[in-house]
């Protein structure tokens, strides 16, 4: 699109230069070259941010994924997955690692469960570092937690292809699959269970 756009105000810049000729700008033409500047520079902008908001969503993809590898390592060795519901990243601030009912503290409690797979700062998942792209892990009691689900919230759509319920996450971990293929709509919700299901449909 830079390219397209790019070559016509070269050429109608060119175009001006070749009237113009030995005199000198008049008013209106200045004004059309520094419209043109301001276009192009816009367009740039708005190609930089969405290039630089890709790599960070990239960035947050392969840290599930690690994290993900982690915790499968963990369930090999232990039988089963990391004992925490509802490990949402979602307070103000981590700080002592206990505010918001204790869900920086299950941040904490994932990261150290891990440690021996993979160091992860407990704060780096929370929105304390990471505004609205913060990490979501849950499992469930009375399913011997068997299974998992961690995901982490995008800037853009990367989350289409993941198979999960969000467009706008990532997600990983066997309770968005089962979630999907067993319910429709709504009821494939993996987040925010009782710790008597596994997805909003129930079981």
């Amino acid at each position: 699109m830079l390219e397209k756009y790019g070559g016509a105000i070269n050429d109608r810049m060119q175009q001006v230069g070749n009237r113009l000729g030995s005199r000198g700008f008049t008013i209106v033409e200045l004004l059309i070259v520094i419209v043109i500047i301001g276009i192009l520079a816009a367009l740039i902008i708005v190609a930089y941010n969405g290039i630089q908001s890709r790599a960070r969503d990239t960035d947050r993809i392969v840290k599930v994924k690690a994290i993900a590898k982690a915790i499968e390592q963990y369930y090999v060795d232990k039988g089963y997955y990391p004992t925490i519901q509802d490990g949402g990243g979602y307070e103000s601030s981590c700080g002592s690692q206990t505010d918001n009912w204790g869900h920086c503290d299950r941040n904490k409690v994932l990261t150290d469960a891990i440690a021996p797979y993979l160091k992860v700062d407990p704060e780096s998942l929370s929105n304390a570092t990471q505004g609205n792209y913060y990490y979501y892990y849950t499992s469930q009691s009375t399913n011997s937690w068997q299974y998992y689900g961690l995901s982490v919230k995008l800037e853009g759509s990367g989350g289409q292809s993941d198979g999960g319920y969000y467009t706008n996450e990532y997600e990983v971990g066997n309770s968005p699959d089962y979630c999907m293929d067993k319910y429709s709509g709504s009821n494939a919700n993996w987040h925010w269970v009782s710790a008597n299901t596994r997805c909003g449909g129930g079981d």
